[in-house]
């Protein structure tokens, strides 16, 4: 897995499914942990190409969505890939990669099941997820399943400094709370959305109350950057808790549970002005 920076865990058992494939494999991991990065580098091992070939690879289809459902209409394209000749040898010739299969509607799974209870030959089904729990038990049971872990710091500052100075690592490592698809994100794009998000997050964080409330309208009607700003708070949290104690260690809680708290209601399309006004109050 060369190019990737990984959990020694996760990169033991890459290694073992790259030897030993099968026909399907589930990686589930936070979003930014880098699973999308992992399943082309493993698709690229199975097919024996060159990592950096694989984007423009023929006999290779990858399906996903960003804040909606998957639906049968991508089952079906799917189906029809499969249906077409690969005119190549190897023991794989063709991967798919069903990228936040958890977003795969009901529907969509149902039929899903059916390519895997019959897989093809010669060819890889990669999903990704951010939970297990929200993919149907009977395609888990069918794909051996990969926690794709957050590598320890000093593995993600020895990766990152080669190409980035080290206060932009650390500036990247509290936004993402060491999540390395998201470092990389944020460290090669100077205007990702999540530093607009970070900055809205530390407003909130150095103001009280009172002042708080007075950006409820504003987050109200950018609902990204709400769910963005949520997503902030809570990785600050994480990175926080690790070194806090006393009175701080109980705030840093109190923000991480609000804002996970708002984060899901936010997702789930709530009243924003609601959501937003309890997570002001809540710490």
């Amino acid at each position: 897995m060369n190019g990737l920076v990984l959990h020694p865990a996760t990169e033991s058992a890459m290694e073992q499914i790259s030897r030993q494939p099968g026909h399907a494999v589930l990686l589930v991991g936070a979003t930014g942990s880098g699973k999308s990065a992992l399943a082309r580098a493993l698709a690229a091992i199975v097919l024996s190409i060159e990592a950096i070939k694989f984007e423009d690879y023929p006999y290779k289809l990858v399906l996903s969505a960003d804040n909606r459902a998957i639906g049968i209409e991508a089952v079906r394209e799917l189906e029809h890939f499969l249906s077409l000749r690969v005119p190549r040898s190897g023991d794989y010739n063709r991967a798919i990669i069903i990228e936040n299969a958890h977003s795969l509607s009901g529907e969509a799974q149902t039929a899903l099941l059916k390519t895997l209870e019959e897989p093809p030959a010669r060819t890889l089904l990669i999903l990704t997820a951010d939970s297990e729990k929200h993919v149907l038990p009977t395609i888990r049971s069918r794909a051996p399943v990969i926690h794709v872990k957050s590598p320890e710091r000093a593995s993600l500052e020895q990766f990152f400094l080669s190409d980035f100075d080290k206060t932009a690592v650390d500036q990247a490592y509290a936004i993402s709370g060491g999540l390395p698809g998201l470092m990389q994100a944020l460290l090669a794009d100077d205007d990702h959305p999540l530093l607009a998000a970070t900055d809205k997050a530390r407003q909130i964080l150095a103001q009280p109350a009172y002042e708080r409330l007075l950006l409820v309208e504003e987050l109200a009607k950018q609902k990204q950057l709400a769910r963005d700003t949520t997503f902030i708070l809570r990785q600050m949290a994480h990175v926080s808790l690790q070194t806090a104690t006393g009175p701080k260690a109980a705030r840093w809680q109190k923000i991480l549970e609000a804002a996970y708290t708002a984060g899901q209601a936010l997702a789930v399309n709530a009243q924003p002005k609601l959501v937003l006004t309890k997570l002001m109050l809540s710490f």
